[in-house]
């Protein structure tokens, strides 16, 4: 174990070598995000009246939709936010905003009922293309006759993506480039937050046994560079990768970061241990993370951050004032 720390020591000087390493780091994600267009993993438009979803089939602009059913979270934010909320025609279990709480709830977005979104006659029904047991829910979809679309959403650019598609779809082009340009400007007045500080290494704890976090170009990576956090494992490839406990003492975090439900957003500041530090270091194996055994842990609400959605630059915002407190003081 004490190699294992000494291991640690030199792992976090190398994350925090100097100021300039660290703004240039995050300088490089900045400017990702000028490149949402052009992530990969996705098909853009195919053509003035035809758009493709992320699976290549193609879709039909002609006639803007309004059933429809999204099977996606994200997505179903996104159409609320652009104005096309009243265009939705039923919600998952996880779609709890207010405006809609009177729809039908169809329960698991993975495994829906094919009866129940056949009864709604849906004109478009999103979803993500994910096969479970048997028939994926896309072929199923097929055999009926109701048209879907699959958003395959891991990254900023996805979401880009997504959100203009999903504005064509609709036929509200141009609330969906607003809405772009709010997100931009919010992930970028995040980092402007903590300007003249360095960043803060960190673990995202996906999941907690086998341990799994985050991997570089993934949504929740950028909201931790925009949040002016160092992702610990943004060396490893793979977009949610499982890594050995090992390798995250040795790696020697300054905090720690657990997506739960209920109490992942308390007030900023606040001058109590955090109540997921516990249950954390009770956890196997992770008290051995030296900022675990000293209690810098950090709980963040796993809807919020879970979600390449609308409120990235919200989560964003909410983390760099966890890590770093209010503005920095004017360098120079």
């Amino acid at each position: 174990m004490t190699a294992c720390l000494r291991r640690g020591r030199r792992a976090r000087r190398h994350l925090r070598r100097d100021r300039a390493a660290s703004l240039a780091a995050a300088s490089v994600v900045l400017w990702g995000w000028g490149l949402w267009g052009c992530a990969p993993g996705g098909v853009d438009e195919v053509g003035v009246d035809v758009v493709a979803d992320d699976l290549g089939r193609p879709h039909d602009l002609s006639t803007p939709r309004s059933r429809i059913v999204s099977l996606v979270p994200s997505a179903t934010e996104t159409l609320v936010q652009i104005g096309a909320g009243n265009r939705l025609i039923a919600r998952t279990q996880y779609d709890v905003q207010p405006e809609l709480a009177s729809l039908p709830s169809l329960g698991d977005p993975l495994s829906p009922s094919i009866e129940a979104l056949v009864e709604l006659a849906p004109d478009l029904v999103i979803l993500w293309p994910a096969r479970g047991h048997g028939a994926s829910a896309g072929e199923r979809l097929d055999a009926v006759g109701v048209p879907w679309y699959g958003a395959v959403v891991q990254s900023v650019g996805d979401f880009r993506r997504l959100t203009g598609q999903l504005g064509r779809l609709v036929g509200m082009e141009r609330r969906a480039d607003s809405l772009l340009a709010a997100v931009e400007a919010e992930l970028r007045a995040a980092a402007d937050s903590w300007a003249g500080r360095e960043l803060v290494p960190v673990v995202y704890v996906v999941q907690q046994d086998p341990p799994t976090t985050v991997g570089p170009g993934t949504f929740v990576d950028s909201i931790l560079a925009a949040a002016g956090a160092a992702n610990a494992f943004r060396d490893v490839s793979g977009d949610w990768p499982q890594v050995s406990m090992e390798d995250v003492v040795w790696r020697n975090p300054e905090y720690v970061i657990v997506p739960v439900l209920n109490y992942g957003t308390p007030a900023v500041p606040s001058r109590e241990p955090d109540r997921s530090a516990g249950a954390l270091a009770a956890a196997p194996g992770w008290r051995a993370v030296p900022a675990v055994a000293a209690g810098r842990v950090i709980s963040v609400d796993a809807s919020l951050f879970g979600r390449p959605g609308p409120r990235m630059g919200e989560a964003a915002a909410y983390l760099a004032r966890r890590l770093h407190g209010g503005p920095a003081a004017p360098v120079g």
